[in-house]
C-alpha cells in the first residue's frame, strides 16, 4: 500500500507543472491611470501627463485616446504624451487607459478637454513682388515666398485691383500674356493661410512699351500628335519657330481647333497638351506669337478624334 501511495505522489508531481504551464492567461486588468491633466498648450500641440497605473503583467502599456477613439501607445514608465498638428480653434477631449499583452484593459482615466487657440498669425515674411521682364504684350513677375506657423500658404495675384490667379500653392511667378502695348498696370500679391490671415506685398506699377517690331515669327512645322494623346487630351509636338527680334525661348504658341483659337501653349516649348473643345473629328494647328503680339501663319494641320 505504501508503494502505491509513493507511486501516486510521483505521478502527481510530474503532471502539476504541465497543468501550470498551460494555465489560462491572467484576467486581471491593470489599474486605471489617474489625474490626467494638460501640462502645455500651443497653437500646434497639446502636452498631457497622468499618474501611473500598475499591472501584474510585465508587458503592458498606455493608450492615449482623442475624442474616445484611436489609440496612441505610450510605454511605461513614461506617463506623458504630446500630440502634434492640432487644428486651431478646435476642441478635443483626451483620456488614457492601460492595457496588457492579454488584452485586459483598465477603465478610462478622467477626461480632459482642450480648445486650441485661434490662429491669428499671418504668413511671414511679407512677399516682395518684383518685375522680371516687360514686353509690349507680356509682363513677367516674381515674388518671394512666405511661410506660416501652422498651414500651407496660398498666393493670389491681383492686377489693377482684380484677382488674376486665386489661392495657388507654391507659385512664386507669373507671366501675363495678351497685355495691351503702351499701357500701365498695378500688381500686388497676397499670401493667405488656412485660417484666413492674409498679408499683402508691395504694389508694383508696370508700363508696357509700345510695339516697334512688326515682323511675325516663322510658322511652326512638323506638327504631330504624341502617343500620349487620348480624348479629351490632345498632346502635340512641333518644330519651333524663329523670330527676327525674340529668342526661341520667348516665342509663345497658340493652339487652334477647327480654325478657332483654343488656348495658349507653353512659351518657348515645341510641345503642349490641350483639351478638346468639341466632340468628333477636330482639325488642329499651331501658330507662333512673339512678345510684340505678331502672329505667324499656321503650322501644318492634323486631324484628331475628340
Amino acid at each position: 500500500m505504501r508503494a502505491l501511495a509513493v507511486l501516486a505522489a510521483v505521478v502527481l508531481a510530474l503532471f502539476v507543472p504541465v497543468a501550470q504551464a498551460g494555465a489560462a492567461p491572467s484576467r486581471t486588468s491593470p489599474t486605471a491611470p489617474t489625474n490626467l491633466r494638460v501640462t502645455a498648450l500651443t497653437d500646434t500641440s497639446v502636452s498631457l501627463a497622468w499618474d501611473a497605473a500598475s499591472s501584474k503583467q510585465s508587458n503592458w502599456w498606455y493608450c492615449v485616446q482623442r475624442d474616445f477613439s484611436g489609440c496612441v501607445r505610450v510605454d511605461p514608465p513614461t506617463t506623458t504624451h504630446t500630440r502634434p498638428l492640432m487644428i486651431p480653434a478646435t476642441t478635443y477631449r483626451f483620456s488614457v487607459y492601460a492595457v496588457d499583452v492579454n488584452g485586459n484593459r483598465s477603465a478610462n482615466s478622467n477626461s480632459v478637454t482642450v480648445t486650441t487657440p485661434a490662429d491669428t498669425t499671418p504668413p511671414s515674411p511679407v512677399p516682395v513682388l518684383g518685375l522680371v521682364a516687360v514686353y509690349p504684350t507680356r509682363i513677367s513677375l516674381s515674388w518671394t515666398s512666405s511661410k506660416d506657423n501652422i498651414s500651407q500658404v496660398w498666393y493670389s495675384l491681383i492686377m489693377d485691383g482684380t484677382p488674376l490667379t486665386v489661392d495657388q500653392i507654391g507659385v512664386g511667378s507669373s507671366t501675363l500674356v495678351d497685355v495691351a502695348p503702351a499701357t500701365t498696370h498695378t500688381f500686388q500679391v497676397t499670401a493667405r493661410d488656412a485660417s484666413g490671415n492674409t498679408v499683402r506685398s508691395n504694389v508694383l506699377t508696370v508700363t508696357t512699351p509700345p510695339v516697334t517690331d512688326t515682323v511675325a515669327p516663322t510658322a511652326p512645322t512638323n506638327l504631330t500628335l504624341s502617343p500620349e494623346s487620348g480624348a479629351p487630351e490632345i498632346w502635340l509636338d512641333w518644330t519651333t519657330s524663329t523670330d527676327n527680334a525674340d529668342s526661341p525661348n520667348q516665342i509663345m504658341y497658340d493652339v487652334y481647333q477647327n480654325g478657332v483659337f483654343a488656348e495658349h501653349g507653353i512659351i518657348g516649348a515645341g510641345e503642349t497638351v490641350v483639351y478638346c473643345v468639341a466632340s468628333g473629328p477636330t482639325v488642329v494647328d499651331v501658330r507662333a506669337v512673339d512678345t510684340s503680339g505678331n502672329v505667324s501663319g499656321p503650322s501644318n494641320a492634323i486631324t484628331v478624334d475628340c
